[in-house]
């Protein structure tokens, strides 16, 4: 399902031995960035990725992946620096960079 390894993820994420938990969670963030490139492309069972994966999916589906695994460390919304600061506002919509990024790839758009 997905466009990139675990062990490429691995190095970006710099963990040297991951635990068995820490493999599986991060073959599930690769899968979940998978499946959200397909949507985005349109790819299905019908109509599948073609092979090998043009380099900038496999690209995209590891910055995804490496989204995905930093949200289960740290919260979405508002985040306070500081007791005296005024408190930072996250991004709400994490996907559309990478909507942006696959555009060259994408051959129709749906009907508004």
């Amino acid at each position: 399902m997905a466009y990139a390894t675990v062990a490429e993820l691995q190095g970006l994420l710099k963990i040297s031995a991951p635990t068995t938990t820490q493999t599986a969670a991060m073959q599930r963030v690769l899968d979940a960035a998978a499946e959200e490139i397909d949507w985005e492309l349109g790819y299905t069972a019908t109509s599948p990725a073609p092979s090998p994966p043009p380099p900038l999916v496999i690209e995209v589906n590891l910055e995804r992946a490496v989204e995905h695994w930093r949200q289960t460390q740290s919260p979405f919304g508002v985040v306070g620096i500081a007791a005296e600061s005024t408190p930072i506002v996250t991004a709400r919509n994490t996907w559309y960079r990478h909507h942006l990024k696959l555009a060259p790839l994408k051959t129709s758009y749906g009907v508004a």
